[in-house]
């Protein structure tokens, strides 16, 4: 009779023992799930420190622009009356402003008329604005009430910029209201009527106030007017730019303020911070990757070309040598950089240009043969670039043996289960045969017994 499950004719426990053979069978796999464990976590933290190292040269991108160097910081000294704002091409000084007038967005009244009142309906008749070289005109062959006409200027297609407005009295009559996109005479809105539409059809009228709630006497006076020490100004815009190279002008109302441009030390010495930040963080990563054995001889000679790039004499360039000379300087316990940025910033106060010239000379700069040495680790196919791909190939062997492997335990598996049926199917059958000889041996021995009586 064929055994329908290991060792139950015998008595044996194949499931078990099979098991522990198929253990011991599988160390290699286990082997190969801890090296592909390992290349993983290399993979990751290689990843890291390529991050690590683009943060730096990051920050080196900052250093090598001089703007970084010559950055200003301009101040009103009222800004309820105007606020500035300056670059790097604005030299520091200071300057009286005195607002005048504010440039304003033109706008036109019509006449009141009642809501139902209709405008145009014979052939020919429009209404065409014009702001600079944008027209658009309305059709009015078709009569319009206001409100009709309101929704027609306010479309996409009116690339004027002007738009729409209604206001109804306490008359009940409305009257349209057309306001210009932007400020300043430039901008004003210009109407052309066609058929027998004409200006005294809507008869409109500025509507234009100055701060005294007057008026304005002329459409020139849409344009903002300042003097700046004494010298006459007027702009179409509230935002001034091309009055003082480097300097912004943001006017807010009518009166006097004075503006002062200084030289900005805040934004180098943030940069120089952002510089001691991430190559620290570089030089932490280093260190884990290190003391956990990852490509040893790799990481040690990315951190000596970084130690060499901070004591690597630069000529030619000014009043100074080394970045130690600007405050950065390496702590001979934990290999950290340090920043004195009171030290930093009497070099920027005292000579600017030789600062900036030390990290953004073309040639020779700091900050541009820095760059040049991270670039070498970060781009691709690079020195991180070639450990990682070292390592998703290592990843790839490791995948293709492990299927290899587990195809292979299958086939043991398979034998072992097989080899101990065999040897379960004999066990039992010897059994059987064990039991038959003892019950006949029985019976001879009983017979023998009762033949002795």
């Amino acid at each position: 009779m064929a055994i329908s499950s290991p060792g139950l004719g015998s008595g044996l426990d194949v499931s078990g023992i099979v098991s522990q053979l198929m253990a011991i069978e599988r160390q290699p796999l286990t082997r190969l799930n801890q090296k592909e464990a390992q290349a993983q976590a290399q993979i990751s933290a290689y990843g890291n420190l390529k991050g690590g190292l683009s943060s730096l040269q990051d920050a080196m991108t900052k250093l090598m622009d001089a703007a970084t160097f010559q950055a200003t910081k301009a101040n009103s000294s009222d800004s309820a009356v105007l606020t500035a704002s300056s670059d790097s091409d604005a030299v520091t000084s200071s300057y009286s402003v005195t607002i005048n007038r504010l440039a304003q967005q033109h706008k036109l009244g019509s006449s009141e008329f009642a809501d139902l009142a209709t405008f145009g309906g014979a052939a020919g008749d429009a209404l065409t604005l014009t702001v600079g070289a944008e027209s658009f005109t309305l059709d009015l062959s078709t009569a319009m009430t206001l409100s009709e006409i309101q929704a027609a200027i306010n479309v996409e297609a009116n690339e004027t910029g002007v738009t729409a407005g209604l206001i109804t009295g306490d008359s009940g009559n409305q009257t349209l209201v057309l306001t210009s996109g932007s400020s300043g005479h430039d901008n004003r809105v210009q109407l052309s009527f066609g058929g027998a539409l004409d200006a005294n059809t809507f008869s409109f009228s500025m509507l234009n106030r100055d701060e005294n709630d007057q008026l304005l006497a002329a459409e020139s006076e849409l344009d903002a007017s300042l003097n700046v020490d004494g010298v006459a100004v007027t702009r179409g815009s509230n935002r001034i730019t091309d009055v003082i190279e480097g300097l912004t002008l943001n006017l807010k109302e009518v009166g006097q303020a004075g503006v002062s441009i200084a030289q900005d030390t805040a934004t180098a010495k943030s940069a120089m911070e952002g510089l001691v930040k991430a190559y620290n963080n570089v030089r932490g990563q280093l260190t884990s990757l290190k003391s956990a054995g990852t490509s040893a001889s790799v990481l040690r000679n990315i951190e000596a070309q970084l130690r060499s790039m901070l004591n690597t004499e630069a000529t030619g360039l000014g009043s100074y040598s080394y970045i130690s000379q600007l405050g950065v300087t390496t702590n001979s316990d934990t290999g950290k950089l340090e920043f004195d940025s009171e030290m930093f910033i009497t070099a920027m106060e005292d000579t600017p240009d030789s600062v900036a010239g030390f990290f953004s000379d073309e040639t020779s700069g700091f900050a541009v043969r820095f760059d040049g040495l991270l670039e070498g680790f970060v781009k691709s196919d690079g020195t991180i670039d070639s450990i990682i791909e070292g390592s998703n190939n290592q990843v790839d062997r490791i995948e293709r043996s492990r299927e290899s492997l587990q195809r292979r335990l299958e086939v043991v598996e398979a034998r072992y289960l097989r080899e101990f049926g065999v040897l379960d199917g004999l066990i039992a059958s010897m059994s059987t045969t064990s039991d038959y000889l003892t019950s006949q041996l029985d019976m001879l021995s009983n017979l023998a017994g009762g033949n002795k009586k």
